[in-house]
């Protein structure tokens, strides 16, 4: 039996829970973004040529602070694997969400010593 899809579509190597991770494992939280304390999603679209290369990058729906820059930074990371569709050149069209959630704040400690003095 013939498969039904005629074009190949590039894929990332592993999934999307190899995508997911390779996200978690590279994003740097922008220390503007941090200093004002954004967070939130930043959509993106790109292109992936027949040989894995990610190109045309654009941001859909941004948040600033350098949250927009370092999702396309990771973007540009990115490798697909190769795609072979009968000689023909096929870019394949993904959309995707980077999102970014500050830190849990980690609470100060203090040392003090109370003196008590007798009057």
């Amino acid at each position: 039996m013939k498969s039904k899809h005629f074009i190949k579509k590039a894929e990332y190597p592993g999934g999307s829970e190899a995508l997911k991770k390779f996200i978690k494992n590279n994003l740097r939280y922008p220390k503007e973004a941090l200093m004002h304390r954004v967070e939130g999603s930043v959509f993106l679209r790109y292109e992936v040529n027949e040989e894995g290369m990610v190109h045309s990058i654009s941001v859909i729906n941004g948040l600033g602070y350098g949250c927009d820059k370092e999702a396309e930074r990771i973007i540009r990371l990115l490798k697909y694997s190769q795609v072979k569709n009968r000689g023909m050149k096929v870019n394949t069209k993904f959309k995707l969400t980077i999102h970014f959630k500050l830190p849990p704040v980690v609470p100060i400690k203090i040392n003090y010593i109370y003196i008590k003095k007798s009057n």
